[in-house]
């Protein structure tokens, strides 16, 4: 479901074909790193990730997470494993991304860890 929804994307002109790319290598990742079993469990934050990269690309910011959420996100027993994962995927294609965009994924990535 993730590839037809990024292909939409790409053809509607809402993300790039590198864009779509990029995300379809963090799934390769997740799923061989057995991180996720199903592309399926990580649909929402494949989806945020290419978005993000979307915005990235055209230098837009995505609105912070409420401080209670951050916190809530740093607390969480997952955190420093989400934070592991990301320097990972960060490394796929080495763009960096703004502190704000970085609060989504941990939140999103300590959600997929919670599937397991």
């Amino acid at each position: 479901m993730i590839k037809q929804k990024l292909e939409i994307l790409v053809s509607t002109d809402v993300i790039s074909k590198e864009t779509q790319d990029y995300s379809l290598e963090v799934l390769e990742y997740l799923l061989n790193k057995e991180i996720i079993k199903e592309s399926a469990e990580a649909e929402v934050f494949l989806t945020h990730l290419a978005m993000a990269d979307a915005r990235r690309v055209k230098n837009e910011a995505v609105a912070s997470l409420d401080e209670f959420i951050i916190s809530d996100i740093m607390m969480n027993p997952k955190y420093e494993k989400a934070k592991v994962i990301w320097s990972e995927l960060e490394k796929i294609n080495g763009n960096e991304f703004e502190e704000s965009e970085l609060d989504y994924f941990y939140l999103h990535i300590i959600n997929i860890l919670k599937e397991d």
